[in-house]
């Protein structure tokens, strides 16, 4: 070549590094830039095809070919010392071959699927000198491979290592910030630790463990799934979490063990421990220990703030056991004695009469021993609906209900109290069958109607409405009494609150909040207004068109 070609050919070929500069410069997307890579070396070099690839967990790996401008799907996965691209992992150095047919390193599929003869194999690395990506070009166009081939791939891919570094470092802010918004809306324990465990195995590919401190030793929280944890893997991890230093593959210590064990630490106290399965012998670059690492911090994090909610909804449930068990006693030497004194002073007056009472006077002592069974009973059972919940033990069974059955049941249980009052009702006769759990909807009219008598005049009317509104049953309650003051309003339906102001304390203050607890468990949802002409309006709305909010209810759920 004289003087003039081969001023030529370097203009040539700085032309065509500056082209590839200013490329992948102004290619956001990481595998547009890979590809844009490969298509300005196919240039410089005269090569047919190529490809270009990153490091991952489990060595080198890149998804197509380019053949020209025709893409050739092919999975193609190098673990390190495997294939060229495995070879570059392992000596982070250059291949350069003319003779691929007697290669000893490449992948036979790739040289039979596109006919290499010939090739060169350039690591990508980092300012670390770590590789974090690769790509190779095959067949130069009229013989082999040359030097200055070799010296403009090597300088091609130290124009490409910071772009690809960059847009590295934005992929794993990306997925951090991902991972964080997940975090923030997980608020369960075990919703905590499967979300670590999910983004760990979508972001590295690799299945993982999470040990937490139980009974002085590591119990796993999470696992994967085909996670194996043998004698080896826990004593790996428990090194770690001992010792505060990571352990295991890829570490000096115990490095037999398949996963690598990372402690889980807060403010420099060890909470437990991360475990990550490492396959086919890779481990991470500089730029995947760092993303690494970062999870590990904002999982470490998160799980402290996970037990320290359990700790404390822990507390809150003693709390709340010894406001029940106050209660109780509260019933018992209370609420529950009041009605049986009622009860057994009208029967040992009428036992005792000897006939001396006359028709009406029995009657009125069998009315009060009547109401006040009754009231022990509605208390008993607003006793016995709370353990329930508290246990976990009520479900909801749902069947086709008529509404007026319903509220019908409901005035016929609280008996003379309701026979003394007058109730209007504005329920259309043709209002159709709504799938509830009739016992349930039954005890939540009577907690209501219980109410609306107890804080409403003897002369005031008591309103039951219903409506099919927007495919839901709409309920109301109305009175005409003293409502509500505006700042109990939105604690009335608490567990124990009880509304004192209005002149009647009697009760547990469970009634309201039992009603709001089987009114979500159909779905629904209830809530309590001052009525503008006197009085209060509760309202409940349960879906009418399906069952499929009926769910089992349990503690957690109507706390």
């Amino acid at each position: 070549m004289d003087d003039s070609s081969a001023q030529k050919a370097t203009e040539h070929s700085l032309k065509s590094l500056l082209r590839l500069s200013e490329k992948l410069n102004s290619t956001p997307d990481l595998d547009s830039l890979l590809d844009g890579l490969v298509e300005q070396l196919l240039e410089l070099t005269g090569a047919e095809s190529g490809c270009a690839g990153l490091r991952t967990s489990q060595g080198m790996s890149c998804s197509h070919f380019l053949q020209g401008p025709r893409v050739v799907p092919l999975a193609y996965h190098c673990a390190p010392g495997v294939g060229w691209a495995g070879w570059l992992l392992a000596h982070g150095t250059h291949y350069l071959t003319n003779d691929a047919a007697q290669d000893p390193v490449i992948v036979p599929e790739v040289r039979e699927r596109l006919g290499i003869r010939s090739g060169i194999a350039i690591p990508i690395v980092d300012n670390e000198k770590e590789v974090i990506a690769f790509f190779e070009v095959y067949n130069k166009k009229g013989g082999g491979f040359t030097d200055a081939d070799l010296e403009h791939s090597l300088a091609a891919a130290h124009i490409g290592s910071l772009a690809i570094h960059n847009r590295l470092l934005y992929r794993n802010l990306s997925a951090l910030a991902a991972f964080s918004q997940s975090l923030t809306l997980t608020s369960d324990f075990d919703q905590i630790l499967e979300v670590v465990g999910d983004h760990l195995e979508t972001n590295f590919n690799q299945r993982s463990v999470i040990l937490l401190p139980a009974n002085g030793g590591l119990t796993a929280r999470f696992r994967s799934t085909e996670f194996v944890l043998s004698e080896s893997e826990l004593a790996a991890a428990t090194w770690s979490w001992e010792y505060g230093q990571d352990a295991g593959h890829s570490t000096d210590i115990l490095s037999a063990a398949q996963a690598h064990y990372t402690p889980l630490k807060v403010r420099g106290q060890v909470i437990g421990v991360l475990g990550l399965e490492v396959r086919m012998g890779a481990w991470f670059s500089s730029v995947q220990r760092q993303l690494f690492s970062a999870f590990v911090s904002q999982s470490a994090l998160a799980i402290e703030r996970g037990v320290l909610e359990q700790k404390v909804r822990r507390l809150r449930f003693i709390e709340e056991s010894d406001k029940v068990q106050n209660a109780v006693l509260t019933a018992i030497s209370h609420d529950v004695r009041a009605p049986l004194a009622a009860i057994t002073a009208s029967l040992s007056g009428l036992l005792t009469s000897d006939g001396a009472l006359n028709q009406a006077a029995e009657r009125q002592l069998l009315e009060t021993a009547d109401i006040e069974a009754r009231r022990l009973h509605r208390l008993v059972n607003n006793l016995l609906s709370m353990t329930r919940l508290e246990t976990g033990a009520s479900t909801v069974k749902t069947e086709p209900s008529d509404l007026l059955d319903v509220v019908s049941t409901a005035l016929e249980e609280l008996g003379v109290s309701a026979g003394q009052r007058q109730v209007s009702f504005d329920i259309p006769e043709d209002l159709p069958l709504v799938p509830l759990d009739f016992g349930l909807i039954t005890h939540v009219l009577i907690n209501l109607f219980s109410n609306a008598f107890k804080y409403s005049p003897p002369d005031k009317p008591v309103e039951i409405r219903g409506r099919i509104i927007d495919g839901q049953l709409e309920v109301l309650v109305v009175d005409r009494g003293v409502g509500v003051p505006p700042e109990d309003l939105d604690r009335v339906f608490d567990k124990f609150y009880r509304v004192t102001e209005n002149g009647s304390s009697n009760g547990l203050g469970l009634g309201l909040a039992i009603s709001k607890a089987f009114i979500e468990a159909h779905g629904g949802r209830i809530s309590l207004e001052n009525n503008p002409m006197g009085g209060a309006i509760v309202r409940f709305v349960i879906p009418s068109a399906s069952v499929e909010h009926a769910r089992h209810i349990g503690y957690e759920e109507n706390h």
